[in-house]
Formats: structure tokens, sequence, C-alpha cells
């Protein structure tokens, strides 16, 4: 399945059953062809999250985007991307989506990011302007040194206590959660109401739910989008308007 395919499926369920795909977030298909979206929980939630692990989460996550891209207009949405992995600057030829993709290497970077993200926060909570939602994506900053020192996921920890409680953030992570010590618990780091895609391989993952009492529901499989060459889709999405 590819971006565009799987984008055009996600409108049209949106359109015949009134669904708000923006707020629902797409993440793929099951087995009989129908969207699964990462919200289900119609409880209150300490902050709204998305955790992605397992070998192809980065690439998950680009195709999340991707999709993002085509479902907001680019005044209705904006995204920050904070990782190390230069892969996300493929993101930059996207001409439908407000993205910033600082490459963060040391803890000085993340630092500055940080600093940027509690101002863009403390601008919404004025609340005089209306301000795009914004995403923060946060992927393999466990991975860097100096990162991740108590086993904590401090620095993720961080920017969900700056956003906690605000319904126009949304975070997305990649993490290997088996370097913390939420290995044998992800849903203490995941948080209540949200949801874990454990990907499995290229094109398919599993998403599990994380409930009231921080236990994780039953694994569902589904496939997500794929493609050889994400510049290509990226050109391809550039030259038509998904949205009508």
């Amino acid at each position: 399945m590819r971006s565009e395919q799987f984008i055009t499926s996600v409108l049209k369920k949106s359109a015949e059953e009134n669904i708000n795909c923006q707020e629902k977030l797409p993440l793929g298909e099951d087995a009989i062809g129908n969207p699964v979206f990462a919200k289900t929980y119609d409880g209150p939630t300490f902050y709204r999250h998305t955790c992605v692990t397992g070998a192809c989460k980065g690439a998950f996550i680009r195709r999340l985007l991707i999709t993002l891209s085509c479902l907001y207009e680019k005044d209705e949405a904006c995204f920050l991307v904070l990782s190390p992995s230069m892969e996300y600057a493929e993101l930059l030829k996207l001409t439908n989506i407000d993205i910033t993709v600082p490459y963060v290497r040391t803890k000085e970077d993340f630092g500055m990011v940080k600093s940027t993200i509690e101002e863009l926060v403390a601008r919404r909570d004025i609340g005089v302007e209306k301000f795009p939602k914004l995403f923060i994506v946060m992927d393999g900053l466990e991975n860097l040194p100096s990162f991740n020192e108590s086993e904590m996921l401090d620095e993720y920890r961080e920017i969900f206590d700056l956003v906690s409680r605000r319904e126009n953030v949304e975070v997305i992570t990649g993490v290997d959660l088996k370097k913390s010590i939420f290995s044998g618990s992800p849903g203490a780091f995941v948080g209540v109401g949200n949801c874990l895609v454990s990907t499995r391989e290229e094109g398919k993952a599993d998403v599990t739910y994380v409930g009231g009492d921080v236990t994780l529901s039953a694994p569902a499989p589904i496939v997500y989008p794929t493609e050889p060459d994400l510049a290509d889709t990226v050109v391809f999405l550039n030259s038509i308007d998904t949205r009508n």
C-alpha cells in the first residue's frame, strides 16, 4: 500500500462516516481495509502521545507525517522534529507542510529546541491569537551520548511535562523502550488513553492502546504505507491536492 492509496481511503471513510481523521490520527489499515486510528479513548489524558517502537519506527513515523501533511492545510498544523536521524530532512521537500527539522546531536541542541517548545506552548496559552496545532516528533534521542542516563527517558518526559493537558499539541515518539525501565511496563511511558505502535517489519505493525489502569489492550495487526523511495512519494504528493 502506497501513501496516496491510504490517504484516499482515509478521506473516503472520513466523509462516509463523518470521522474527524485529523484528531484521530490514522495509522494504517486492518485486515479488511478499515482505517485504524491512534485516538480511541474518550476519557481525560495527561498528554496526547503516539509512541512507535521496533526496527522500522523511523520509516513508520515519516509516513505518518506524510499522511498528516495531507489532512491539514498548511496553516492548520506545524511540525517540529527532534532527532539525530538525517532521514527526516527528506520531509523538507514537502511544500504543503510547515515543518522544522533541527538536527539534535547534543544536550545543548536539545536544550535550545526545548526552549523553543516552551515559547511555542506559552504563546498558545495566552489565547489571544489562534495558532496551528503543534506536532512534536522525537525519535532516537535515547541513543545520543549523555541522554537517558537514568534509563527513565528523561528527555522525552521533559517535553511531556511542557505540553501536559494541552489539546492543541500532539507528541509522536520513536523510542527503543528496551533501553529504559519501561521495557516491562510500556503503558507507563505511553500514557493513559494513548497508543503504542510496534513495527514488526516494513509495512506491518501491531497497535495497542493504554487503558485507564495503564495496562495495554490486545495487539491489533495493521498494514501501513510503504514506498521504495520516500522522495518519489513527496514529489507525487506535492503535485496533487489530496484534501479534495
